[in-house]
């Protein structure tokens, strides 16, 4: 696992600077199955200020979706 940074741009001018915890996929083996990428969201700053309690669960997902795709 390891920390990347992301930029979610979330209408009418609003980005934040997210920070996550990222791991690759990782492909299928004879003992284990196939492991998808995945991204945990640890911080979201606007202005500096961490705003990632105040985000709906939907915003969450979408941050942490976006991010994993922009490792692809």
């Amino acid at each position: 696992m390891r920390t990347i940074k992301y930029s979610h741009y979330h209408g009418e001018g609003l980005t934040l600077a997210c920070e996550l915890e990222y791991s690759p996929a990782e492909a299928e083996t004879e003992i284990t199955p196939a492991y998808p990428a995945q991204a945990i969201l640890i911080s979201a700053k606007a202005g500096g200020v961490d705003v990632s309690p105040l985000l709906s669960d939907y915003i969450v997902a979408m941050i942490e979706e976006g991010a994993v795709w922009s490792q692809s």
